[in-house]
């Protein structure tokens, strides 16, 4: 049985929520499996006109139903406007957002254009290619300058970068991490939070995008998964790829090296400017965005180590040895380097 590909449990509330949206997307709920779960279920479907569709679940307990409207208001507006992003399908009720209330639990049921693209196999050198970082940074800068042309509704705005729940330390501070590391941790995130931020700066960020979320189809790009989606520093859009390609032992491609990742942030650059501003004190933070994200990475990774053991395939560091590395990187100043000398 494919782990990325698993049958409905019929048991699950998720189930129930999924069931009671058949009509207001036509779903084949036989035609409906688990793709990924956790803090959102996410499914594979069809319509009955035979349309692939994802459908999302998200617990109402973690994700407020204002919040997703705001990520799927926002998602609405990129498309409108050229980005090829996840396309949020309205419900024959014209719902980007259906709700389901059960006895002990809210669940809110979105779903999306499936795109037929596949995940770029991590270290073939023949997909990761120049032309696509180039695209990719185009893609992000498409994004940031129709974002900044948008605004939300008071009602339905997304968090702060350091308002969302996946990368605050939870209190009490559970036993499995290191108190040492989250002091020093939440120090530099406080010193981050300080620091003014100028116009096209700051603003609606993707949050995760890794390469676990864009797909690509005969050479278009399609960017998913805006559930981290916040207000936040543009360069956190680089550092997340940065992070996971070059510098997490786990799952770093064999040539990672500060040059490297100089690389490919060079081309992202390259690729975004031809869409929107980027200056050269933005840049300067790069470095600073990775270790915020390594940040993120040490709250729901190292708690949890097991869990990420099993869901990493080829892993050429066990998890455990890359939360010791991350460990060590805090411990001893977090001397991260980054070669901006092609950028």
């Amino acid at each position: 049985m494919d782990p990325n590909h698993l049958p409905v449990d019929d048991s699950s509330a998720y189930h129930y929520a999924l069931d009671q949206c058949v009509d207001h997307w036509g779903l084949v709920l036989e035609k409906t499996s688990l793709i990924r779960d956790g803090i959102n279920h996410v499914y594979g479907s069809e319509t009955r006109d035979g349309a692939p569709v994802i459908v999302r679940i998200s617990n109402g307990a973690v994700r407020t139903r204002a919040e997703l409207s705001g990520e799927l208001l926002w998602l609405a507006h990129l498309r409108k406007n050229g980005c090829t992003v996840t396309n949020p399908i309205a419900s024959r009720r014209d719902e980007l957002l259906e709700t389901i209330e059960l006895d002990d639990a809210v669940l809110h049921v979105a779903c999306f254009e499936r795109f037929p693209g596949k995940h770029l196999e991590k270290t073939s050198t023949d997909q990761w290619n120049d032309d696509l970082l180039l695209d990719l940074g185009r893609q992000i800068g498409r994004i940031h300058r129709m974002s900044d042309a948008f605004q939300l509704p008071p009602d339905k705005d997304r968090k702060q970068w350091y308002e969302i729940d996946e990368t605050t330390f939870p209190d009490p501070l559970p036993s499995a991490y290191n108190r040492e590391v989250v002091e020093i941790m939440q120090a530099f995130l406080n010193n981050i939070r300080q620091r003014p931020a100028q116009p096209r700066h700051y603003g609606l960020v993707h949050r995760d995008l890794h390469a676990g979320n864009f797909l690509v189809d005969a050479g278009k790009i399609e960017i998913i998964d805006f559930d981290l989606g916040c207000y936040g520093w543009r360069t956190m859009d680089f550092a997340t790829l940065l992070f996971a390609r070059y510098y997490f032992p786990s799952i770093s491609v064999p040539d990672a090296s500060p040059k490297t990742a100089g690389k490919c942030l060079a081309l992202l650059v390259q690729g975004y400017r031809e869409e929107y501003t980027l200056d050269d004190q933005q840049l300067e933070t790069v470095a600073d965005m990775i270790l915020i994200h390594s940040t993120l990475n040490y709250v729901i990774v190292r708690p949890a180590i097991e869990h990420w053991q099993s869901a990493i395939s080829e892993c050429k560091s066990s998890v455990a040895e890359s939360m010791t590395w991350l460990e060590q990187l805090w411990l001893h100043g977090h001397p991260l380097e980054l070669d901006l000398s092609e950028v």
